[in-house]
């Protein structure tokens, strides 16, 4: 195994992951250095939401090299209203990648979504992560995918839409997504 990628190659186990008490521009540019687009995904052209809960991996000198962050999002899915976490600003310091990081901060901000009593975790990314999430047990929604945007602007959203059960028997409902905010 190359060392590069591994989270702390002198340390046995998993990531330690922590519930972060804050998190913003600084401690984003701490993980990915500084940057217009650090998510790459401008091109969209969406406002975003920030995220409300913060989960993060840090390495033994204390830095910060791994984020994800959480928010309730109200959805209409085939015209039935239901809330879900929106899980997002998912991100890996560069030296960091490959290590299980993303996985542990994921892993753990599901975990705590499941303790709020949400059904549904929902998030948003560009295609090539797909995989990466699929490995997480999120699946594709199926269906197109509308968010507002500001001044109540509906906008089919461009990123591909996944979704993962928090609780037991939580299967996605069919029909057309409408999410009653802006994305997160």
């Amino acid at each position: 195994m190359d060392d590069r990628f591994s989270p702390e190659p002198h340390l046995v186990g998993p990531p330690v992951v922590e519930r972060l008490a804050r998190y913003g521009r600084a401690e984003q540019e701490e993980i990915l250095g500084p940057g217009e687009d650090p998510y790459g995904v401008a091109y969209t052209g969406l406002t975003f939401l920030p995220k409300e809960i913060h989960f993060g991996a840090r390495a033994a000198d204390g830095r910060l090299v791994a984020h994800t962050g959480l928010l309730p999002l109200p959805l209409t899915v085939g015209g039935t209203d239901l809330a879900a976490m929106g899980v997002g600003g998912v991100c890996v310091a560069p030296d960091r990648r490959h290590g299980g990081l993303a996985r542990a901060v994921v892993g753990a901000a599901l975990d705590h979504a499941r303790t709020l009593g949400h059904r549904y975790a929902l998030l948003f990314c560009r295609p090539p992560l797909a995989p990466f999430y699929r490995g997480l047990g999120f699946r594709e929604v199926a269906e197109g995918v509308t968010v507002e945007q500001p001044e109540g602007r509906l906008v089919e959203m461009p990123l591909r839409t996944m979704w993962a059960p928090l609780a037991e028997g939580a299967g996605w409902p069919e029909g057309p997504v409408r999410l009653r905010s802006l994305p997160m």
